[in-house]
C-alpha cells in the first residue's frame, strides 16, 4: 500500500488515506482480508500522528471497507459488507454532491463531467463486473 499525503490539498489528511485505501482496494492492489499496516507503521512511514491513522481506519471500519480485530490489526474487509445499500446509496451520494460542488465551481461542463465519470468507470471495469 502506498499513500501519498499532499499537504497542499484541500482535503484532510485522515480523508486523503481512506481514499488511497478505497482505491487501491478498487484497483486490487489491496486483496480483500488482506492485513492492513498497523496505525503505529503507517504513521511512521508517512510521518503523520498516529491519531489521523486511527481516525481514517475508524471511518473505514464505520463504512465496512474495513474491519478490525483486537490484538490482530485491520483488515480489507470482504465485498459481501453489513452495510445496507441505503447507507451504501448515502455515501456515493455524499462524494459524488462534493464533486459536482467542485465542478460547479471550476466551471466544468455536465458534459465534460460526466466524460470523465465515464472514464474512470472504465478504469474500474473489473470492479463494476463487466
Amino acid at each position: 500500500m502506498q499513500i501519498q499525503i499532499d499537504n497542499s490539498s484541500n482535503r484532510p489528511v485522515y480523508q486523503q488515506i481512506i481514499d488511497a485505501v478505497k482505491r487501491d482496494i478498487a484497483l486490487e492492489r489491496i486483496k480483500l482480508g488482506e492485513k492492513l499496516p498497523t496505525v503505529r507503521q503507517l504513521a511512521g512511514e508517512l510521518v503523520i500522528n498516529p491519531n489521523t491513522i486511527a481516525k481514517a481506519y475508524r471511518q473505514l471500519e464505520t463504512e465496512g471497507i474495513i474491519t478490525t480485530r483486537p490484538g490482530s490489526g485491520a483488515f480489507v474487509a470482504e465485498m459481501n459488507s453489513n452495510i445496507s445499500k441505503s447507507v451504501r446509496k448515502k455515501i456515493v451520494i455524499q462524494e459524488l454532491e462534493r464533486i459536482a460542488i467542485d465542478a460547479v465551481h471550476m466551471q466544468i461542463s455536465n458534459e465534460e463531467l460526466t466524460q470523465w465519470f465515464a472514464e474512470v468507470i472504465k478504469k474500474f471495469k473489473n470492479t463494476f463486473g463487466e
